[in-house]
């Protein structure tokens, strides 16, 4: 269990847990809630079985999971490194009950890992605490400052996310959008898992609005499986994903596929 913590060499920057390996140690200790939170994931976000992915989007959505298992689901109470008591752990189906199996496995490593000290510990539970994901537009990006200027599109409010890669990526942007999680610790909002979707433009004041409305007009706030599902799952209503989506609707034959 001890090989989950990534601690970065930076010594001004949190310590982080790789959630491939919080899902991984579920899977070896307690299938039974790994093999029905991947259900519950892959059964919200309704990808098509009949369309042909990338092994590259599969790897994408496969991370996704990884990322929903160990900061949106819930487990009745904390991992012990004891086989027999941890498979008495059960998949909370309320996520406002039970404890995430991100800040399960800290705490395990808190106890039994001298790695992990109170710094590592304030860390993730910083994290644990503040992590959110959400469709967010690039107001700014400043590769010199390192610092991302972003708004966040469904809830509101507006983050400075220390971020140098991604904001030497986008560096002198004025719009464009990521959907990724973040989360404060040591008094700065970063990036805390792989982007689910970004692109640069459209970058327009009217595609931002547009890209609002969008999310305003189903009137209520997706979690992180609802966006994995709007850009890569499909619809309730048509059953199409966003990309046959948008063909359809440069088609002019979207409403002729509406149930």
């Amino acid at each position: 269990m001890t090989e989950t913590m990534i601690d970065t060499e930076d010594p001004g920057a949190p310590a982080m847990l790789d959630t491939k390996d919080v899902a991984e140690m579920f899977k070896r200790h307690n299938l039974a809630i790994y093999a029905e939170a991947r259900r519950t994931f892959y059964r919200k976000i309704n990808i098509s079985p009949f369309k042909r992915r990338s092994p590259k989007l599969l790897r994408l959505i496969e991370w996704s999971f990884w990322d929903w298992f160990a900061f949106d689901c819930s487990i009745t109470g904390l991992v012990t490194g004891n086989d027999c008591t941890d498979l008495r752990l059960e998949f909370e189906d309320d996520q406002d009950e039970g404890i995430s199996p991100f800040l399960s496995i800290a705490e395990f490593l808190h106890r039994h890992d001298d790695r992990v000290g109170e710094r590592q510990m304030s860390d993730f539970l910083e994290i644990d605490s503040t992590n959110f994901a959400s469709v967010f537009w690039i107001n700014d990006a400043n590769a010199a400052t390192g610092l991302l200027d972003l708004e966040d599109i469904i809830h509101g409010g507006e983050y400075m996310v220390d971020c140098p890669p991604v904001a030497a990526q986008y560096d002198g942007a004025h719009g464009g959008m990521i959907v990724n999680r973040i989360a404060r610790a040591r008094g700065a909002w970063r990036q805390c898992a792989i982007p689910l979707y970004e692109a640069r433009r459209p970058d327009s004041p009217e595609a931002k609005r547009a890209i609002a409305s969008a999310f305003c007009e189903t009137r209520q706030c997706p979690d992180f499986a609802d966006l994995v599902r709007f850009f890569y799952g499909r619809t309730n209503d048509t059953g199409l994903d966003w990309e046959d989506m948008a063909a359809a609707v440069d088609s002019r034959s979207l409403r002729h596929l509406v149930r």
